[in-house]
């Protein structure tokens, strides 16, 4: 999906959309449905990206407002990458 073509409009009114599917299966990868802690992370990959992630959570029960390990393990599964280089996992709560 590329928003880059869109009115300004059209995509705050995807936005308030995806926001009402956060939660479901129905979530576009738009809105933001992660707390602080993985903001940094999950605001610059791929809404194909964010909406597995959402999904396996989903699926899985995990928790992306308040930090954990399965989160921060979930995002490194599909991001391809090591969890260490994402964040200090022995840090995490």
């Amino acid at each position: 999906m590329n928003l880059g073509d869109i009115s300004w409009e059209a995509r705050i009114n995807i936005l308030r959309l995806d926001k009402k599917y956060i939660g479901t299966k129905d979530y576009m990868g738009v809105a933001h449905f992660w707390g602080h802690e993985y903001k940094h992370t999950l605001r610059d990959i791929t809404y194909t990206q964010r909406r597995k992630i959402h999904n396996l959570g989903l699926d899985k029960n995990i928790d992306f407002i308040n930090p954990n390990k399965d989160a921060w393990y979930l995002i490194a599964k599909v991001l391809r990458c090591d969890v260490n280089t994402l964040c200090n996992i022995k840090e995490v709560a």
